[in-house]
């Protein structure tokens, strides 16, 4: 379910919750654990972004300080912990890009080990992410890459509903393999979100509800207007 502003202080980076995971956002104390099971993890790098190599853990800790201190809506950048039930910290997902205007941002994540990627919790995280997306946050599109050699990453996206939107031939340049890489190009939007029937089933059973409408969305605890983006891992609600 989404969840409603929250005031204990162990849950106020908490922002959704599935069946087996939970999305939180990332704080300064993350640093440590990005630093050894993200960011020096060469092969999980390799498929969710290359080149970003931080030199240690307290530029880690730099970076998410920095983050914390700027509202997600004002930085475009949403940075999100994917956390099981059992096993903890599994996984990394943002919201990048994002454009108040045109109100769309782009899509990222990545499992830290590769025994996770063959799971549902991909499904799952991702599930939860176009909810906050087009339900929470009034996104009119969320679109994503993929690098060329990452398939698995391109048929789950069109497996979701994703349209494919094209190539950009050597788009960007590998430093590790000094090489470029393709980036292929996937895009969804609201109306094809709403539309998206396979998505019901595996929501329900993922998430407990159908997330490709509105209504059943449980409200928060005090009548309040729809969620704007989200500010320093809280949700904040429109006034008037």
């Amino acid at each position: 379910m989404i969840q409603a502003p929250i005031t204990s202080p162990e849950s106020l980076s908490l922002l959704h919750r599935g069946r087996s995971l939970s999305l939180r956002r990332c704080v300064p104390a993350d640093a440590p654990l990005l630093f050894e099971r993200a960011y020096q993890n060469l092969e999980f790098m390799r498929l969710f972004r290359l080149n970003d190599k931080p030199m240690d853990v307290q530029a880690v800790r730099s970076r998410l300080e920095n983050l914390q201190r700027v509202p997600a809506d004002q930085s475009g950048y949403l940075e999100l912990m994917i956390v099981h039930q059992q096993h903890g910290a599994i996984g990394l997902l943002a919201l990048s890009d994002y454009a108040l205007l045109h109100r769309r941002a782009e899509f990222l994540i990545g499992l830290f080990d590769k025994e996770h990627r063959h799971a549902s919790y991909g499904l799952e995280a991702s599930l939860m992410t176009l909810d906050l997306a087009f339900n929470a946050y009034g996104l009119n599109r969320v679109y994503a890459f993929t690098y060329a050699y990452n398939l698995p990453a391109q048929k789950g996206l069109t497996s979701m509903g994703f349209l494919p939107e094209g190539v950009m031939v050597q788009h960007v340049f590998d430093r590790t393999l000094e090489q470029f890489v393709d980036l292929h190009g996937f895009g969804m939007t609201e109306q094809q979100f709403r539309g998206a029937k396979r998505l019901v089933p595996l929501a329900k059973r993922l998430l407990g509800r159908d997330i490709t409408q509105t209504t059943p969305v449980p409200p928060p605890p005090l009548p309040a207007p729809p969620p704007l983006f989200v500010r320093s891992g809280r949700m904040q609600w429109r006034s008037g």
